[in-house]
């Protein structure tokens, strides 16, 4: 076979071709993109795939400082990704399932001299990856707040749940449909809103006093200084002491459990909040291509979208 310097080895396209499907499909679906090229989407896809495993194929261009791990689904049945993603870049790595083992895979490829540079990692609350990190890294581990904040609405939600189930049909149908009233932040509330809210807890103390747990607690992370903001917890601890709220007691628990990653938010004050941006372009990657079958596909399609 005549070599030519144009064409990739063993392909009937050329190397400029197969660049221009690579650009297309880095906008379009395969399907859009094969009609246009007037090819098949199994080669557009066979392009796109290769190209990316070429662009991706391994982190040694990566150096992260600082880390941050979330998961998403990507099928029904809890089937997961985890992600990490360089808190200072993007997304740099994905990985199938989210236990220590998939975490460990990352950080094997990364190397352990560069695990060593790692001086935080932000998480929620998941044993298995804590395990991880403190087993491949010396980084000061701080739990993601907006984690928090949604153990503690979970709390006040479930509250709601089980004082609506023990009032009568009028409060009822107040409850119902102020739900979001009782989850949303107070300082986001606009003057109606504010009535409407101060309504409903003056026909239920239980409710109020559950409310007034989640705003203290939540608005404890807005605070700049660190020695303030961990009194002020001390303080919110107590509260919940003293308050016979099963809900907030069992929260109480399991955030005494992971104190330490509470207290470090205090002073790097990072958070996995720009994960959820990412989150959602992946959801709109796997929704333009109808789900994915070949997930090693989808893992470079979010790279390429993410990174």
């Amino acid at each position: 076979m005549e070599k030519l310097d144009f064409i990739l080895p063993g392909e009937r396209f050329t190397e400029r071709f197969a660049n221009y499907i690579f650009n297309l499909c880095e906008k379009m679906t395969l399907t859009d993109v094969a009609e246009m090229a007037l090819i098949n989407w199994r080669t557009a896809k066979r392009i796109d795939k290769k190209k990316l495993q070429e662009r991706f194929k391994n982190l040694d261009n990566i150096n992260p400082m600082r880390i941050g791990v979330d998961e998403i689904a990507h099928e029904k049945g809890h089937k997961y990704l985890t992600i990490v993603r360089d808190l200072d870049a993007g997304v740099i790595w994905v990985g199938e399932k989210r236990k220590k083992e998939t975490l460990d895979q990352f950080f094997q490829e990364l190397g352990k001299k560069k695990c060593k540079l790692i001086t935080v990692a932000v998480i929620d609350m998941w044993d298995p990856f804590i395990k991880s990190i403190k087993e491949n890294t010396n980084a000061e581990i701080v739990f993601d707040k907006f984690h928090i904040a949604k153990k503690i609405n979970e709390a006040v939600d479930s509250i709601r749940k089980r004082e609506f189930a023990k009032a009568d049909k009028e409060e009822r149908i107040e409850m119902k449909h102020k739900r979001f009233l009782i989850l949303y932040r107070n300082k986001n509330l606009n003057k109606e809103q504010e009535k409407d809210l101060n309504e409903l807890m003056d026909q239920n103390k239980k409710l109020y006093e559950a409310y007034l747990l989640k705003e203290q607690a939540l608005s404890i992370f807005d605070r700049r200084q660190k020695n303030v903001a961990l009194e002020r917890l001390k303080s919110w601890k107590e509260n919940v002491q003293e308050s016979d709220i099963e809900e907030f007691q069992k929260v109480l628990k399991t955030l005494e459990h992971y104190w330490y990653g509470i207290e470090n938010y205090f002073t790097h004050r990072v958070t996995n909040g720009a994960s959820e941006g990412y989150n959602n372009k992946i959801n709109i990657i796997k929704r333009r291509a109808y789900g994915f079958k070949d997930i090693e596909y989808f893992k470079l399609k979010i790279l390429q979208s993410c990174s």
